[in-house]
């Protein structure tokens, strides 16, 4: 099925949030003050994402990190290969951040987007990602949420930097930028921005995030005050990405108790929710029934709720059916049943 319209009627994170939920398969077209995007999607997943010029604006950024790996990942592209070195972390991450600053870009702004169940990349220049399209919707929504904590830090692009640590960051934009920032004593954002020709957005959000974890500095301003929720928030997303699932909800619990009124910690807790939940239903299949294993001894130690579990699995209910007959929210039933299934309570079918 294809479709398309504009961006001022359907507004780009609702439009995301549908592709989501819906677990899209195909190809996501974005247009904008002559600019394009275009995000390949997987069952819900970005697993690609296309630009013109994309991979010379990659090969900029990697000049001044000395990725060897990278340039022959984006040489190994060109021609055709997008297996082996193509999956480089360096490349990725760039592409990443160039992708988020369109998208930072483009949401509060009109344009024109097409839908497409034909996932052909043909002659694009796309890069391979691996990013559930949640996470990269929160993190545009909650870089627009900071974005006068930019401003004011960064109010104009001839201010100077200055580097305040040696040692190098692990994300590839940031050590080009620090890199470029060691090599000459007056360096702007202006300069910058040339240099690795890349959006004034994308660029200004690195330097950002440097300033804020103490490895730059503005000449003539005072350091940047740390935003610990931030902070934590950051955190946690790198828990996500690992799918430490447990742990990031610790953390996001925490923050809710500590200001249950900020949008970004009540976004991401949801979308760790979200991304807990899909990452279970890969694991144990909607459709799934399972038989109870007849050992009193493994069944004596187990709860209230998992006994009542344990008996809906026994009268031949699927585990769709399970989550909607449960008096429990989604996410605690899912849970349950998986730790049933891990000790060996459950048996799929």
């Amino acid at each position: 099925m294809a479709f398309h319209g504009d961006l001022s009627s359907y507004p780009l994170p609702d439009l995301l949030q549908w592709l989501d939920a819906s677990r899209k398969s195909g190809a996501l077209s974005l247009s904008w003050e002559g600019s394009a995007r275009r995000i390949y999607l997987s069952s819900g997943q970005l697993i690609a994402a296309s630009a013109p010029g994309l991979w010379e604006r990659l090969a900029r950024v990697l000049a001044h990190t000395g990725e060897v790996r990278g340039e022959r990942c984006l040489a190994a592209l060109r021609r055709g290969d997008s297996q082996g070195e193509a999956t480089d972390a360096a490349v990725r991450q760039v592409a990443e951040e160039e992708l988020l600053g369109a998208l930072v870009d483009l949401t509060p702004s009109a344009g024109t987007f097409h839908w497409t169940g034909d996932s052909d990349r043909g002659e694009d220049e796309w890069i391979p990602l691996q990013l559930p399209l949640r996470h990269l919707l929160f993190e545009a929504l909650r870089r627009m949420d900071e974005a006068g904590d930019v401003a004011r830090a960064l109010p104009h692009e001839q201010l100077v930097l200055k580097a305040a640590s040696s040692v190098p960051p692990s994300h590839a934009l940031q050590r080009a930028i620090s890199s470029l920032v060691q090599r000459d004593d007056e360096v702007t954002l202006s300069r910058l921005r040339l240099a690795l020709g890349l959006p004034r957005g994308v660029v200004v959000r690195a330097v950002f995030e440097l300033l804020r974890a103490g490895r730059l500095l503005v000449v003539g301003a005072s350091p940047l005050e740390v935003d610990p929720i931030a902070d934590m928030l950051d955190k946690g997303a790198v828990l996500l990405r690992e799918r430490q699932f447990d742990a990031a909800s610790l953390v996001f619990g925490a923050l809710l108790q500590s200001d249950p009124g900020d949008r970004r910690v009540r976004e991401f807790a949801r979308m760790a929710e979200r991304e807990h939940i899909a990452a279970l239903y890969r694991e144990l299949p909607p459709v799934m029934r399972c038989a109870v294993v007849d050992d009193p001894a493994a069944l004596a130690p187990l709860r209230a709720e998992e006994r009542i579990f344990a008996r809906c699995f026994e009268t031949g209910w699927d585990l769709s059916a399970v989550v909607l007959g449960s008096t429990h929210r989604e996410l605690e039933t899912l849970k349950a049943v998986a730790r049933l299934v891990r000790q060996g309570v459950l048996r799929p079918l």
